[in-house]
Formats: structure tokens, sequence, C-alpha cells
């Protein structure tokens, strides 16, 4: 990992959003938008570097941990130059930087990948791809539930007055559903194809839980798309794929590093 590149991103980080919360009220600017487009660019070094290293790919936590919050960053960056989505980024930037920091302070894992098939590397890149759309759309249905209940409250300051419209929220969230179920169908095809034995490399308590998510997912859509889904019903099932995503990535976790020290003792 190039520390000077991720360095050079946590200050990019921490200036654009100091300049996006001052510029809150406003469309994103020039100055905001080309300061957090070079701190996207060299947390991609940052986070690729650390992914990628010569004994292999590192996978631990807190490198996808980093990628993910890359992959964030620069999906809303690149949604706000079309919508009102700008003010979003006051907390995602802090996020980021401190996921770099981590990745500096905290000593590399050793969970590395070696000699991987070009299958199994999409299918790993894939995973990312669709758990980062999906941690996005879960924080959008948070977002989105906190300010339909604030504006039943009539409580028109704060954050619905920083949010973009409930409408926009809604569309955005639904558009981000979309992906990340395309996202997790090409994963969950990919992993079927090309990760062989998946009890010997324990990795079923994953593959139930992110078919679990998918077909949260794909009843939602249908329900949208035939009964008008929307609102709250929209948000609760959007959060339970989530959570059960979180819950195989996170079980995937403990069970391998058990696994690991059981076998070092």
């Amino acid at each position: 990992m190039n520390l000077y590149t991720s360095l050079a991103a946590i200050i990019l980080y921490i200036a654009a959003a100091g300049i996006q919360y001052r510029t809150r009220n406003r469309a994103l600017g020039k100055p905001g938008a080309i300061i957090g487009m070079a701190a996207v660019f060299f947390h991609a070094i940052a986070a690729i570097t650390a992914i990628h290293t010569v004994d292999g790919m590192d996978l631990g936590v807190i490198q996808v941990l980093s990628l993910i919050t890359w992959l964030i960053c620069l999906i809303i960056l690149s949604a706000s130059l079309h919508r009102p989505l700008h003010n979003l980024l006051v907390p995602l930037y802090p996020l980021a930087a401190m996921s770099l920091l981590a990745e500096v302070v905290i000593p590399e894992s050793q969970q590395l990948l070696q000699h991987q098939p070009i299958g199994v590397l999409c299918h790993i890149l894939l995973s990312i791809l669709a758990y980062s759309v999906l941690t996005i759309a879960a924080t959008q249905a948070i977002l989105l539930a906190s300010q339909d209940r604030m504006l039943r409250k009539h409580h028109l300051k704060g954050l619905p007055s920083i949010l973009p419209p409930l409408q926009t929220m809604e569309a955005m969230l639904f558009e981000l559903i979309w992906a990340g179920f395309f996202l997790l169908t090409l994963a969950i095809i990919t992993g079927g194809i090309y990760v062989d034995d998946m009890m010997a490399q324990h990795l079923i308590h994953k593959t139930v839980f992110s078919i679990l998510s998918w077909v949260l997912l794909a009843i939602l859509l249908c329900g949208r798309a035939f009964i008008g889904w929307r609102g709250k019903v929209a948000i609760r099932w959007t959060l339970w794929a989530f959570a059960c995503l979180l819950l195989g990535y996170l079980g995937t976790k403990i069970a391998l590093s058990v696994i690991i020290h059981a076998t070092i003792a």
C-alpha cells in the first residue's frame, strides 16, 4: 500500500467534506467536485495496492471496507453531478477517510488469495460491488425513513432541509436496488460456476444468506412493479435484504477467523 497516496486521499477527503458542509444548501460546486474527484482517485490507488499485494490478494476486513467506502463515494459523487445528492457526501467523505486511516494504522492481515483463476476473482469483484451498492441502498433507506418521519411531524429544519425531496430519494433508492440486485445475481451465478466445493471452503454460510438476500430483493422489486410498493414497505424489505447480506459476510469472516485460530492452536 502506498502510504503517501493514502495520506493524500485522507487530506483531500477532509477538505472536500469541509467545502461540502459549507455549501450544503447549494448545488455541487466545481471546487468541491474537483477535490472530491481527486480524493476518490487517490483512494482508488490506495485501495487497489492494499488488496493487490506481491504475495496475493489481501481481502482482510479493513482492506475490503476501504474498497467499499471508495465505491460508495465514487457512486454518490458521480450521481451528484446530475442529482441533488451532494449533501450525502458530507458524512461519506469522513467515513472514507477513517477507512483509509485504519488501513494505514492497523497491520496487514494474512487472509491472502494466491493463484486464483479469473472466474473466482470476477466472483469476488462482483460480490464487493454488490455489497457496496446495497450498502448505499440501505443507507438511503434509513435516510428516507428518517426524512419521511420528520416531515410527517412537520419538522422542516435539519435533515429534511439538507436531503433531496422524498420523490428523488425514493427514485434513487430503487435505482440502487436494481443495480445491487443485478450485481448480486451475477455474483451468485459466478460463485456457482467457479467456486468449487463450497462446504470445504466454509462458504456455505455466506451463500445461504446471499441467496436469501437475493430472494428478498426479488420480492421487493416484484412488489414495486406489480403492487406499487413504496415508502415504509420498501424501506423494510431493503433493510431486511441488506441485513442478510451483512450477516453472510460478517458470519463468514468470523467463522474463518475461528477456524484459522483453531488450526494454529
